[in-house]
């Protein structure tokens, strides 16, 4: 028997179908949308229109469009950036934010928020699950991981068992010494 390693998106989108099995939807937030066009296309690929897409390049139009689907229920996976996390569901299930090391989940324009700590609220108060994605998680999230107020998973193995790249440690001391 061959084990396939999993790459974190196909994680999100296994959790995401056992989500779908209960009747509930899933929120995906994403750092910034225009960089993750490949990760759209896959959810679109395996899900189909039950997906929207939320983000600010879309015109308002479009936007609107797939806030009223969302809305009426014919959105069950719903990506986005962080205003994303504002999105009119009903019965979720789970809220992922991959990348969550990442500072623009905070909004630093009027309305100030932090998408995170909204997740949080929202997963609490819905008795929902919440998953922050990440190879460099931030140090609260690493934090709160060791002291068992959230619970640290690990890939220790990158997606199709691909190589990782060879990491030598240097200290910049001594080659800066070589060279006077």
């Amino acid at each position: 028997m061959v084990l396939q390693v999993l790459g974190k998106t196909e994680v999100y989108m296994q959790l995401i179908n056992k989500v779908l099995l209960l009747n509930k939807t899933a929120i995906v937030l994403v750092p910034e949308i225009s960089l993750t066009p490949q990760m759209v296309d896959r959810f679109l690929a395996r899900f189909g229109d039950i997906v929207a897409v939320l983000h600010s390049k879309l015109s308002l139009g479009e936007r609107y469009d797939e806030w009223k689907k969302i809305k009426k229920g014919d959105a069950k996976i719903i990506i986005g950036a962080r205003s994303a996390i504002f999105a009119p569901v009903s019965n979720l299930g789970i809220i992922i934010i991959d990348e969550s090391h990442d500072s623009s989940y905070k909004s630093d324009m009027t309305p100030r928020y932090n998408a995170k700590d909204l997740a949080r609220y929202i997963c609490k108060n819905n008795n929902c699950v919440l998953l922050g994605g990440s190879a460099t998680p931030d140090i609260t999230d690493y934090y709160r991981a060791k002291n068992s107020e959230i619970e640290l998973l690990k890939l220790n193995k990158r997606a199709n068992n691909a190589s990782l790249p060879e990491i030598e440690i240097v200290d910049l001391r001594y080659e800066l010494a070589k060279r006077e």
